[in-house]
Order: C-alpha cells, then structure tokens, then sequence
C-alpha cells in the first residue's frame, strides 16, 4: 500500500481519526530511551511529561558541575548519575501510564461524536431486502 494511506480522507469521525490523533501524541519507549541518554538535560523526563523531574536534573548537573569546578570533588554527579540509573527501571512504567492518560484524553477531546454528516449507515431496510432475495435464489 505504501503512503497511499496519507491521501485518504479520514476525517469523517471515528476510530480511524481517534487512533491516528493518539498515535501522534503517543510516546514510545525508544523515544524516552534516546533522550535518556542526554539525562543531565532531563530531556526523558519532559518526554513523559515529568516537568518536576524535568527541572531536577538540570539543576542537579549544574549543581554539581559547580561546586566540581569551584571545589574539585567529582563525586557530586553521583546524584544525577543514580538518579538517571534509577530512572532506566522507571521509564516503562511511566509509559504505560502516559500512554494510557493521552489516549483516554484523545478519545475525550478531538474525535467528532457521532456519525458523519451524510452517513446513512451500513444496515438499510433495502440493504435487507435485497441480502435476503439473493440467499433466497
């Protein structure tokens, strides 16, 4: 099918348009994990939409960046070092939770209620009649 899907016109309400709404706001594990990487930015953390943590690691890193450079004692970035540790066993738990949050919230908010303008419906009494003079025959 390739990226015929991208032409379609899924705007009509339903499934289809809830899910491809989740689907652009859902996070994913290998997202939270490459942003793990740069931790002293807490870049994962903004990723899971942890603004606290967010905020703590940079403070935590520059914190102790400072007093590394203004005492030489190294051993500050334990601090972060643990913390991000701690936060590998953290990450999919977290996932499952945010994911879930933004799905209920995407279903809640943007889909259209309700059928379409113009949808008659998959089942008419024409549609029943006819079905039953073909098992008929």
């Amino acid at each position: 099918m390739g990226k015929q899907w991208e032409a379609m016109d899924l705007k009509g309400g339903g499934l289809q348009q809830v899910q491809m709404a989740y689907k652009s706001v859902a996070r994913t594990r290998l997202g939270a994990y490459l942003r793990w990487l740069l931790f002293p930015l807490g870049l994962h953390r903004f990723y899971l939409l942890e603004r606290r943590g967010g905020l703590a690691y940079p403070a935590a890193s520059l914190i102790a960046l400072g007093v590394q450079l203004a005492f030489g004692l190294p051993w500050l970035w334990l601090v972060p070092g643990l913390a991000a540790l701690a936060d590998l066993f953290w990450i999919p738990g977290r996932l499952v939770r945010i994911n879930k949050e933004l799905r209920l919230q995407t279903m809640m908010s943007g889909a259209q209620r309700g059928a379409p303008r113009g949808f008659k419906g998959h089942y008419t009494e024409e549609n029943a009649t006819g079905e039953q003079e073909d098992r008929e025959r």
